[in-house]
């Protein structure tokens, strides 16, 4: 039966818990570059899910607040923070990544960070322009907001597949990832990339197998630029995925280094 994959916490954080604490150490630093030695430094992670890169970054002393707009998400992040002692528990709450600050007091943060195209889940330019202003809200003047994407290069991408394979306990979980890429022409539907995941969960002899799909907006070099410059915010740079310096190109997965607007 087809099923929301994102709304299963747990086989979710088994296909990607590893290689957490190599990723946050990318992110410590792509900090450090970017923003400086901040002492006590406050992470902000947008769409955080099982909670790993925040609980894995707490272990650092870094003060850390994710939100999510799965329940079950949240719900399984604050579990498994309710474990840790008060002084290195991240902060977890239910919000939607275009108006999460509404009603909140979340104070400031030094550095933010949305990887792995995460960000491509808000449908529309007026979504993405929504998110940057809350996200302009709650960071420092200093601050940075590391976002990847992978950049489309319109009609010249062939359908891709992943698979990926975790385990944890006697669970063992198998996933294929199939993506159709958007086509680039007229409307909006055009710039839509469809994604169509099957895992295979094996639990000693029980055998079960989870369909979803989902859909991400696509961007060219051009478009991501402009909507960044647009909403009022500075490309400061760009790295790979493990960090180093990089020249953004189509087609290619790329970390930006966002910096608020000014005044």
């Amino acid at each position: 039966m087809p099923t929301d994959f994102y709304s299963i916490p747990d086989l979710y954080d088994v296909l990607h818990a590893p290689g957490t604490a190599e990723e946050v150490d990318v992110l410590r630093a792509i900090q450090r570059r970017a923003v400086g030695n901040v002492r006590s430094p406050r992470w902000l992670e947008p769409a955080s899910g099982t909670g790993r890169y925040l609980m894995e970054a707490s272990r650092h002393g870094i003060a850390c607040v994710g939100f999510d707009v799965s329940a079950p998400m949240v719900s399984y992040a604050r579990a498994r923070a309710a474990r840790r002692s008060p002084a290195r528990r991240p902060r977890f709450f239910l919000a939607d990544m275009r108006d999460f600050d509404a009603g909140r007091r979340l104070g400031r943060f030094d550095f933010a960070f949305n990887p792995i195209n995460t960000i491509r889940h808000l449908a529309s330019d007026a979504a993405m322009r929504q998110h940057l202003g809350a996200m302009a809200r709650v960071l420092h003047p200093h601050g940075v907001y590391a976002v990847g994407i992978s950049l489309c290069a319109y009609g010249a991408e062939a359908p891709t597949e992943d698979v990926w394979q975790g385990q944890r306990g006697s669970m063992r979980v198998v996933q294929v990832v199939q993506y159709i890429p958007p086509t680039g022409g007229r409307g909006e539907a055009s710039r839509t990339e469809r994604v169509f995941s099957h895992l295979t969960v094996n639990r000693g002899t029980e055998e079960r197998h989870v369909d979803s799909s989902y859909a991400l907006r696509g961007y060219d070099l051009a478009q991501w630029t402009g909507l960044i410059a647009r909403a009022g915010w500075t490309i400061d740079g760009a790295t790979d995925s493990h960090g180093e310096p990089a020249t953004p190109r189509e087609p290619g997965y790329f970390v930006f280094l966002l910096r608020p607007p000014t005044g």
